[in-house]
């Protein structure tokens, strides 16, 4: 056993990661193999000796064909080590543990509780009889639920989150610092400054800009608010955009719904309503370096650099991954062609903003994990750069609250016909949208590159327009940065319920969101990165994470790195790029596969990693999960959700 403690300190010391691979099943006929799978499924305690050591074992049934697990050395404190290679047969079950060359081999009890073998390494076989642990709170709340478990993040010992990775370090990513302030805080309730009612005339935008601007002069309090314009019920005409573009500034209804809502009207010739936009101003603060890893996995929050003499805690730093030739070649993005004309795929770098946790020698550890891989394959002479910057211009602390914003009826001719839009929002940071209501607006919801840190809570879309081009309008538009939906709604056929777009990297939350009709969700178009479906339903439309190839104006890989979690939906269709994976969790709905739009190969492409197929799986949401962790229980209650709903 003294080889396998050493190997157990190594994993510890290199941070535990966790590589859990599919397991493999015995030649059973369908039924009874599911039957013995499930009678194995669950946690096991067993004490080798010379020297004693004391190992848990964690057995899960990720699809009704498949079983993974982990094991755990309680006396080296090494959790989540990779097990693999689970068979059972009969009464004979057996796995491996390819990492420190171990494996196992067993005898079932009767009754299901208990597993005679031995533990067999370079050293011979040494005797191991596991024994069930009966959880009475959790594995009865878990069985209730009828949930699963996934093998690549799921509860492990004290209920932490264990994450598995690829071979290269490649995981799910923390998605936890979406939101306000980085997830976890409360929403602040605005003192009111001035009070606006209808004017009675054809026009109240300047009535209402005028209380927003007399607010915007008001000297800033706690957090940089400066107030709130409160309207008062009734309707309001809008001809014209209300712009908020300074900071501390909250615009508030009286409601959404009912004979006491504030309606704001969009009369006139089409337009926007509202802009909440800041001056994005981004300065260079030195020369910069570059990276020296070889890879820098998903999901990464370390980075190593040539010099990281002038990078210090708190800084941010930009991160610039080259679009280069080569890699738009591997993607197979480089024979773009449409009705016999080249189409273009993603153009320009990709540029990351982060905060640094620490710096230690070249290592640099980041506030937010990466949502994209980085492989110095694909630079050459390119490398990606690391540059300390400063951002200045952004609008914080803004707001916009229990409203209604109405469009006239009409049909839409999406990219033809102008547009009723409702709210942009770019430039700006730790800012949200609130108990809003869109009805018959083109595109309801816009986030912009530069939007960071947003929560968009209670908002709804009512789209009863009929859409009669094929590009189709967006209830949610997001290329920001820790964005967070949350509780959002909306019906309407031939929409984009949510949709990322070119170059945005994560993490983006879409968290129990409702959306009904035939619409869809999705990675929109040329490479956004980080997103998380979260318990979410599409009754009637579609979840996709996929190449769009010749789509739109030459769309093709979406997306990737990005996870769909206890999902449901009438069909989704996730793909795995080339060098990167999309994850579809718990979903319940029919998995679809596709070729590539515009490809003269009508073959399917790879599927994404799919998951515990028409079962849900704990967490019952993997961001609440992850928030919990990361901030605890009164973070999760500051977001208005029990906490409970964790586990």
């Amino acid at each position: 056993m003294k080889q396998v403690a050493n190997m157990l300190l190594t994993i510890k010391a290199a941070r535990k990661l966790v590589l859990i691979v599919l397991a493999c099943l015995s030649s059973l006929g369908p039924l009874h193999a599911q039957t013995a799978l499930t009678s194995i499924v669950g946690d096991y305690e067993g004490t080798l000796a010379s020297p004693a050591s004391r190992l848990r074992l964690h057995v899960r049934l990720s699809s009704p064909t498949t079983l993974t697990g982990t094991l755990d050395s309680l006396d080296e404190g090494a959790l989540g080590i990779p097990s693999t290679e689970f068979v059972v047969s009969g009464t004979q079950f057996r796995f491996a543990v390819p990492s420190i060359g171990g494996s196992y081999k067993g005898e079932i009890s009767a009754d299901g509780n208990t597993i005679t073998g031995s533990w067999t390494e370079q050293h011979g076989p040494l005797p191991l009889v596991f024994r069930r642990i009966v959880h009475a709170a959790d594995s009865a709340a878990a069985k209730s639920a009828s949930l699963g478990q996934s093998q690549w993040v799921h509860f492990g010992l004290g209920r932490k989150l264990v994450y598995a990775t690829t071979p290269k370090g490649d995981r799910i990513p923390d998605f936890s610092s979406a939101g306000y302030l980085g997830g976890g805080i409360a929403l602040p309730r605005v003192a009111t400054r001035v009070k606006v009612s209808p004017t009675g005339t054809a026009d109240d935008t300047q009535a209402i800009q005028a209380a927003l601007d007399q607010v915007a002069k008001l000297a800033p309090g706690a957090q940089s608010i400066r107030g709130a314009v409160q309207l008062a019920p009734g309707t309001f005409h809008l001809k014209g955009t209300l712009h908020l573009n300074t900071s501390g500034v909250v615009l508030r209804g009286a409601g959404s719904a009912g004979p006491d809502a504030t309606v704001l009207e969009m009369t006139g010739d089409p337009h926007l309503a509202m802009e909440i936009k800041g001056d994005f101003q981004r300065r260079g603060l030195g020369p910069g370096t570059i990276l020296k890893d070889a890879y820098v996995p998903a999901g990464a929050t370390i980075i190593h650099v040539a010099n990281a003499t002038d990078i210090h805690p708190g800084d941010t730093v930009e991160i610039v991954k080259p679009v280069t030739p080569r890699w738009v070649h591997f993607m197979g993005m480089d024979q773009l062609v449409r009705d016999g004309a080249p189409e273009k795929w993603v153009q320009n770098d990709i540029r990351v903003l982060r905060e640094v946790a620490s710096v230690t020698g070249d290592a640099v550890v980041l506030e937010v994990p990466l949502t994209d891989s980085f492989d110095s394959h694909f630079y050459n002479a390119d490398q990606p750069t690391v540059t300390r910057v400063a951002i200045a211009g952004q609008i914080a602390e803004t707001g916009v609250e229990h409203l209604r914003i109405v469009a006239p009826n009409r049909r839409i001719d999406y990219h033809r016909d102008a547009r009723f839009d409702g709210i942009e929002m770019d430039n700006i940071i730790d800012s949200w949208l609130q108990g809003l209501v869109f009805v018959d607006i083109t595109n309801s919801v816009t986030i912009g590159h530069n939007a960071e840190r947003l929560t968009v809570v209670h908002v709804d879309v009512q789209q009863d327009d009929t859409v009669t081009s094929h590009a189709q309008p967006f209830d949610f538009s997001v290329a920001g940065s820790q964005i967070l939906l949350d509780r959002c709604s909306g019906k309407g056929d031939r929409v984009t319920y949510v949709g990322t777009q070119s170059r945005s990297e994560g993490p983006v939350v879409v968290l129990n969101c409702r959306f009904t009709g035939g619409g869809h969700m999705e990675g929109h178009q040329r490479w956004s990165t980080g997103l998380l479906i979260d318990s979410c339903e599409v009754a009637g439309g579609n979840i996709n994470l996929r190449n769009r190839g010749i789509m739109g104006s030459g769309h093709g890989w979406a997306i990737g790195w990005s996870v769909l979690w206890n999902d449901e939906a009438g069909s989704f269709l996730v793909q795995n790029p080339p060098g990167a994976m999309n994850w579809a969790i718990g979903d319940k709905g029919l998995q679809a596969g596709a070729a590539m739009p515009g490809s003269s190969d009508d073959s399917s492409l790879p599927r994404g990693v799919i998951e515990s197929v028409d079962q849900h799986v704990e967490p019952n949401s993997l961001y609440l999960a992850q928030l919990r962790e990361r901030k605890g229980a009164a973070a999760v209650k500051a977001i208005g959700y029990r906490v409970e709903l964790n586990r």
